[in-house]
């Protein structure tokens, strides 16, 4: 029996994981509850398993008393949530965009692009000045309350001749951004966090950065920041510690591989109640295809697909109420890299060149025993968020972004690159009179509308960085709906509350210092601890997203990046007998894979290899 959240919490041990075995079983307690004559009543379901659905159901397990079920049509954190750069940050670029707005309404800088009124450049300036303000303290209660997941890191921002404010304006903005982190942390503040380094010329960021190659920058300033080990990862460990803080007599379910079929608000004399039908995708010879489920509120926090989800009420409404913006990412490595950043901690830091249109972060990761640089662009507009592939000429430009700001050795070539990824964001719509989408807002948004006479909260545009303070946000909105049907809620307790560990979490984790690369019996134990307590259960998942490619990741005899097959397929076999893949199951798992993987035009070539494990039976 799970505790209380309230009294002493849960340590969970060998038996209590999270697993797929654990969504079969919560699907069969659903068919179950459904067949019973008074069927429990959720105080909400939640569409969507990325950074949003998780901070919601995070939120309603810190309040003791709360019934929520989170599905998601697929793995948690598979989209959007794991294809980000991994940053947990205020956001420089969104302290400049509210300075800008100031400016734009009093008319002391003109910006032909954007035609607002006073009223609406001093709105936008005040909300991107909220979430600098408030997200400065979710990175310090993320990176104090998640363990190694994340972590604080230096950034070097460089000004250039044609970057859109001058240096001096950058020295101030980027000081005032480091000045909240004090102010949030007070009265312990971070030291790391108040160190604002200048550097006014070339000259001193050379002396600093031996390795940079810098022609053409006016100037640079170093401040510290936020990152995730990975994303995906940082996801998953906040809707297991909601899970694991549920009861039976206040149950929290997390469901991957569930689907949303539709909702309709069935009125009685009570006032009502949803009724939520679910899909399996999931396999299983006994369990039923759908189910039906009550609840008081639906909220829907599936990202991209958000205006998708809410036509599936019975009154849908057509409304365009996101536009997309794309980001894409690049992955590199060689050895020269790994072993140089390994070597010097003070070339740990990421580099970010202000470019006069488009935003570049390019940061050194370390996952499974390996360095590497990410390099990451922001803000092009998109469409279909089923077709999220990154285009040539981003790569094109995150090389020459990289190699711009780097001395010889350390520029990286097409043949460096081992992993090439594109995510895209679900904005809240301006509606008329729609701008750029690199100046819409970033402060997320919550849309409350009426389906029946039952409420469904959309919540838009959550960064990984806000996601607790999103959860609570909505978290308060639906207990003052349920006040309204008499049902009181407890108080969030989600500030400075710790994420709840699992048994071995710190050996496995993919940013230990001392990964022990190479050792495929530890490969081997790593993976059934993914199977057993991160939800694992598809082999391109966890080679993408879970960050196990890493560990197929070797140097070739011109000391560039390459794969290792014996590697891949040893994930792949452990992974099919654990969760007792057939023969079929096996080859589909790594065809999907392949196919995914050939897509980003990373410079490994799967094609022509054969996967050993994917041809065997299963046992």
């Amino acid at each position: 029996m799970r505790q209380h959240p309230q009294s002493a919490p849960p340590n969970p041990g060998a038996k209590q994981t999270f697993a797929m075995s654990d969504v079969a079983r919560q699907f069969q307690e659903l068919v179950r509850e459904s067949e019973q004559e008074a069927p429990v009543l959720y105080d909400t379901v939640i569409i969507g398993g990325g950074a949003a659905g998780a901070g919601v159901l995070r939120d309603l397990a810190s309040r003791g008393n709360a019934r929520a079920i989170l599905v998601d049509r697929g793995p948690f954190g598979g989209e959007t949530s794991s294809k980000s750069g991994k940053a947990i940050h205020p956001g420089i670029r969104y302290l400049r965009m509210g300075f800008h707005r100031i400016l734009l309404a009093f008319k002391f800088r003109k910006d032909p692009k954007l035609k607002q009124s006073f009223a609406q450049n001093m709105w936008s300036a005040w909300q991107d000045l909220r979430l600098v303000w408030y997200g400065t303290r979710e990175r310090n209660l993320l990176i104090e309350t998640c363990g190694d997941t994340v972590e604080a890191m230096p950034n070097i921002v460089f000004v250039y001749p044609d970057s859109p404010e001058s240096k001096w304006a950058v020295f101030f903005g980027i000081s005032i951004y480091g000045l909240l982190t004090t102010i949030w942390a007070w009265p312990k503040p971070i030291a790391r966090f108040g160190r604002v380094e200048l550097f006014i010329d070339v000259a001193a960021v050379r002396r600093k950065l031996p390795h940079l190659g810098l022609n053409k920058i006016l100037g640079a300033i170093r401040y510290w920041d936020g990152k995730a080990s990975n994303d995906k990862i940082l996801v998953l460990k906040a809707i297991r510690d909601a899970y694991f803080r549920g009861t039976p007599e206040y149950p929290l379910r997390a469901l991957s591989y569930v689907e949303l079929e539709r909702y309709e608000w069935c009125a009685d004399r009570g006032g009502g109640y949803f009724l939520v039908t679910l899909i399996r995708r999931f396999e299983s010879a006994e369990l039923p295809e759908r189910i039906v489920v009550k609840a008081r509120t639906v909220t829907n926090a599936s990202g991209p697909w958000l205006d998708q989800v809410r036509n599936r009420g019975a009154e849908p409404d057509r409304k365009k109420t996101v536009v997309y913006s794309r980001g894409s990412h690049l992955e590199a490595t060689n050895r020269f890299l790994h072993e140089s950043l390994s070597a010097n901690p003070s070339l740990q830091v990421g580099l970010v060149p202000l470019n006069p249109e488009r935003q570049h972060y390019l940061r050194p990761f370390f996952q499974n025993g390996i360095w590497y640089i990410q390099c990451t662009t922001t803000d092009r507009a998109h469409t279909d968020p089923d077709e999220i592939l990154p285009q040539e000429d981003e790569i094109e430009e995150l090389l020459h972004s990289y190699n711009e700001l780097v001395d010889d050795k350390w520029k990286i070539a097409r043949s460096d690159i081992f992993n090439v990824f594109c995510g895209v964001r679900p904005l809240a719509s301006s509606g008329p009179g729609e701008i750029s989408v690199k100046d819409i807002s970033r402060m997320f948004k919550i849309n409350p509308h009426r389906s029946g006479d039952g409420l469904v909260f959309d919540l838009i545009n959550v960064k990984l960085t806000e996601f607790r303070w999103a959860g609570r946000v909505l978290g308060d909105l639906i207990a003052k709906e349920l006040r309204q049907q008499n049902r009181q809620l407890g108080k969030s307790t989600t500030h400075r509350l710790k994420f709840l560990t699992v048994e071995d979490e710190e050996r496995f984790a993919i940013n230990r210092p001392d990964h022990p690369r190479g050792d495929l019996n530890f490969i081997k134990e790593k993976i059934r601890h993914y199977v057993d307590y991160q939800m694992v259960c598809n082999y391109a998942d966890y080679l993408l997203n879970s960050g196990g490619l890493r560990d197929a990741l070797v140097f070739n005899e011109a000391d560039r990046c390459d794969l290792d097959q014996e590697v891949l397929d040893l994930m792949l076999e452990e992974m099919g007998t654990l969760l007792q893949w057939s023969h079929q199951r096996r080859q589909r798992e790594w065809q999907e894979f392949e196919a995914a993987y050939s897509r980003n035009m990373a410079h490994c070539d799967l094609s022509g290899r054969r996967s050993i494990a994917a041809e065997k039976c299963a046992p």
